[in-house]
């Protein structure tokens, strides 16, 4: 029997932190099943989904990783899914869609464009956003939108709040996205995906 973790780790960034924080799950016994790794800052930051023999308690887990991550400071926090109120609507029940978001950075922007997305029940699945060395900025978000949502009036909405402070918005379907970024011919997508370009 195996048990499941979340479990988010971050320290100063230096060379080899990544190493040792595998390290030490592999002599816990963990398996990876999910991972994001980032440096914000000069700071090294990783959120990881860890599946654990059952034995191996949460307590054990974060001694372990503290104690052999210590000469980097690694901070841990670990949290137990079975033990959290988890909201997720169903895979075929939603959409996904990318929001860009480009131009002149603004206080506040990030709080706006999230407010007005959550009034329509839209899960922000994924988020990157910097200011670029220029004081640009640029944002992209990875949105779950359920069924039934007018996605056209959400566009038009983001637009006219992103477009009073001189921002460009694009709001895309996964697939459309896909095949605009997509850096492969459109020949070697999924057919699944081919067939939903073409359907839009």
């Amino acid at each position: 029997m195996t048990k499941r973790y979340i479990i988010t780790l971050m320290a100063a960034n230096r060379v080899g932190i990544l190493s040792a924080v595998t390290t030490a799950l592999a002599e816990l016994g963990a398996n990876l099943m999910e991972v994001s790794q980032t440096v914000l800052n000069r700071f090294f930051t990783i959120i990881l989904d860890a599946e654990f023999p059952e034995h191996r308690t949460p307590e054990v887990i974060v001694a372990h990783l503290k104690d052999f991550c210590r000469p980097y400071g690694v901070e841990v926090d670990l949290k137990d899914p079975e033990q959290e109120q988890l909201q997720e609507m169903p895979a075929d029940e939603v959409e996904r869609f990318f929001l860009t978001v480009t131009g002149n950075d603004e206080p506040g922007l990030i709080r706006q464009i999230s407010a007005r997305i959550s009034q329509e029940g839209i899960d922000i699945s994924d988020l990157y956003a910097r200011r670029q060395p220029d004081l640009s900025f640029v944002m992209v978000m990875e949105l779950s939108v359920p069924y039934g949502i007018d996605v056209l009036q959400l566009k038009n909405d983001l637009e006219s709040l992103c477009n009073r402070e001189g921002l460009i918005v694009t709001l895309q379907h996964e697939n459309i996205f896909a095949a605009t970024n997509d850096p492969r011919p459109i020949r070697l997508l999924p057919v699944k995906s081919v067939h939903a370009i073409y359907a839009e």
